[in-house]
């Protein structure tokens, strides 16, 4: 008889165990949701439950017995996971049962009925009922008191309700995590009493699409890092056997210099390599001689001056102190001129100005009262007309359409001095300094674009014109010289176009603000000089040339290539010898 409850005890489990998602004898389905979660946050099909299979028949009739449940943590697939992912308490997998006194030898031990066939219409539900002793032994129906309690019963009586179709989608699994990738969903049509039926019972115009995008959201960025190579030093010897060395760097991949460690040791490019191993040819004494000319010492001076309301009193500085810089040049006995323009293009247009008291637009070293003419002209200008600042723009112009000047000759050094406190077109493009200045650069205001402009006119394969670009201006980064500007009659702005120009032709940058501005012109007239052509030899040559001249001179011989240059400049009428070795 045992065996016999038992066996019942077994098929009770069986019967619950399949029909986790019902209520089977008097067991629960308790919802719990993914941790980390709560509610309508959690992702599709990512819930956790405790399942219960419902309790089984008392172990005893009577007396005070117990029975069991199974009690397990499942997922939205139904698989087991560990209790730790369902919510706190646990429901009891056992319980207390017939705690009541025995009344005889035999009685009748009667389960929990299970679940109904059928959810309406009429169905039926049964229950174990089992005959035992006090102690739990099934025997035979015959040795309790009759009547056996009902085994059978009927359940969900009620009408069913019409039959609806509806479409269910059970989320599939996004093809990647991040960057964008591809869902499919299971999608399959349902009537209302659960039961999975055919699509065509559903309405195929309302279907939810199976596929679609998922986890746009962007990946973590993985860095790589690769070796980048700068270019071949010099060879070390022209013949012979040299050695030539150069930079190796590790770079990331958003352009960011690392530390070599972050790149394959074992795959770094070599950064020293032999060069020139040919056997060096033999050599031939050259002898050359170069008559200094006036045309070789020849310097054209560009002033272009901004005359703005805020500029009157750094132009008088300039016109008092321009005096000096002429009086070195004719000392130097240099072939120069010099004109002036404005950064007012919308009047003058680049074009030079005649100088006052002179008639014309050239100031050269035979032209008289020189300091005069400067204050005079600087005062014929004025500072009070200029609301756009071009100075960029207005050398550009003077060499496209006022060429024919004089003002630029052709195998002359050009040196340009320009004069503001503020940038081309007020803030050098920059918005964000001031909207109210503002004015977008146009081509001719750029830098790169002059530079590129004077050397298509006038270099040759052979002649390569000198330009500095000298400026004496609010420096960029210098806030208490700009604030200085700034408490005159109009807001100054920093000089970063103009900066840069000087940087890259390797002109003077100076500071409006300097009280005197006689140190500026001087350092001017080191750097015009020192950038005049020197002296062109017939060869790179072997070793160092031996420089001599037929009058004193007192300079400084230093070799480029084939280019010899001297520091001050030779002056006229001297005649250079070099004697130097070609292969």
């Amino acid at each position: 008889m045992r065996g016999l409850l038992q066996l019942l005890a077994i098929f009770a489990l069986m019967f619950t165990s399949q029909s986790c998602s019902k209520v089977g004898f008097d067991g629960k389905h308790v919802n719990a949701t993914a941790a980390g979660c709560q509610g309508s946050s959690c992702p599709p099909g990512t819930g956790y439950n405790w399942y219960q299979g419902g309790f089984n028949i008392c172990s005893k009739p009577c007396g005070g017995g117990s029975q069991t449940q199974v009690v397990e943590c499942r997922d939205a697939q139904n698989v087991v996971v560990a209790d730790s992912s369902c919510p706190e308490p646990k429901p009891a997998a056992t319980r207390s049962c017939n705690v009541q006194a025995c009344a005889g030898t035999y009685t009748w031990n009667v389960g929990v009925y299970g679940m109904c066939s059928k959810t309406c219409g009429g169905g039926n539900q049964s229950r174990p009922v089992l005959c035992q002793d006090q102690g739990g032994t099934t025997i035979a129906d015959s040795n309790c008191p009759p009547p056996k309690p009902n085994t059978d019963q009927s359940c969900n009586t009620q009408i069913c309700p019409a039959p609806s179709y509806t479409w269910q989608t059970t989320p599939g699994i996004c093809s990647v995590q991040c960057g964008g990738g591809m869902q499919t969903d299971t999608v399959v049509c349902k009537k209302n009493d659960g039961t999975t039926v055919a699509d065509s019972f559903c309405d195929a115009g309302s279907k939810p699409p199976t596929t679609h995008s998922c986890n746009p959201q962007a990946c973590p960025h993985t860095y790589t890092y690769s070796w980048e190579p700068q270019p071949w030093t010099a060879c070390s010897k022209t013949c012979g056997g040299g050695i030539q060395t150069r930079a190796v760097a590790c770079k990331r991949d958003d352009a960011v210099y690392v530390s070599d460690t972050y790149c394959n040791a074992a795959t770094k490019p070599p950064t020293q390599q032999a060069c020139n191993a040919q056997t060096c040819p033999t050599s031939h004494q050259v002898t050359q001689s170069l008559f200094v000319t006036p045309a070789l010492n020849s310097v054209d001076v560009i002033m272009i001056v901004d005359d703005s309301s805020s500029m009157k009193e750094d132009q008088t500085k300039l016109a008092q102190r321009m005096n000096n810089l002429v009086s070195d040049l004719d000392a130097l006995k240099i072939d120069y001129q010099v004109c002036v323009t404005t950064t007012d293009t919308s009047y003058y247009k680049g074009s030079p100005i005649k100088w006052v008291g002179l008639g014309n637009v050239i100031m050269n070293k035979n032209s008289p009262n020189k300091n005069q003419v400067f204050l005079d002209t600087i005062n014929s200008l004025g500072a009070e007309w200029s609301s756009d600042e071009r100075g960029i723009y207005a050398v550009n112009l003077m060499l496209k359409d006022f060429s024919a000047s004089g003002c630029m000759r052709a195998d002359s050094t050009l040196a340009t001095i320009m004069i503001s406190d503020e940038d081309e077109r007020s803030v050098g493009g920059n918005a964000a300094l001031s909207s109210v200045q503002y004015k977008p650069l146009e081509a001719m205001d750029y830098p790169d674009n002059l530079i590129a402009n004077i050397h298509a006119k006038f270099d040759t394969g052979a002649f390569i014109k000198p330009f500095l670009w000298n400026s004496i201006i609010v420096k960029p980064g210098d806030s208490a010289c700009e604030a200085i500007q700034d408490a005159q009659s109009s807001p100054a702005f920093p000089g970063t176009k103009y900066a840069e120009l000087t940087g890259k032709t390797g002109g003077h940058l100076g500071s409006i603000c300097d009280t005197d501005y006689t140190s500026s012109l001087a350092f001017i007239k080191d750097r015009v000089v020192n950038s005049m052509p020197g002296m062109t030899l017939q060869c790179t040559p072997i070793g160092t040339p031996a420089v001599t001249f037929d009058k004193p001179v007192s300079t400084t011989v230093t070799l480029t290539g084939n280019q010899l240059k001297f520091s001050p400049v030779i002056p006229e009428g001297v005649t250079i010898t070099a004697v130097y070795n070609c292969p």
